[in-house]
């Protein structure tokens, strides 16, 4: 991240996160597809090996191990270390 003149460049922030919403995004279409084309065939393995499999994106999307369910966190500790609103 880059540093301006009065500290954290919020601007970089915003994107990332921005880029981060992106790629949810798609997940969520991608799952919802999944889901369409499973229809209800899928035994206790093959939803095992889905599930592993979606860890695996979250943690390669992010690239520094942060999985989708601990940017939650992490986003309200940057907003109440930066003096933030909380984001919608």
């Amino acid at each position: 991240m880059g540093m301006s003149g009065n500290g954290i460049d919020l601007g970089a922030i915003y994107g990332l996160l921005g880029a981060v919403a992106a790629d949810v995004r798609n997940l969520q279409r991608d799952v919802g597809e999944i889901r369409r084309e499973l229809g209800g065939k899928a035994d206790k393995d093959d939803v095992l090996s889905l599930r592993q499999a979606v860890t695996d994106y979250h943690s390669s999307v992010l690239g520094h191990g942060i999985l989708i369910s601990e940017l939650d966190a992490r986003l309200r500790r940057v907003e109440q270390h930066l003096n933030l609103p909380p984001a919608a």
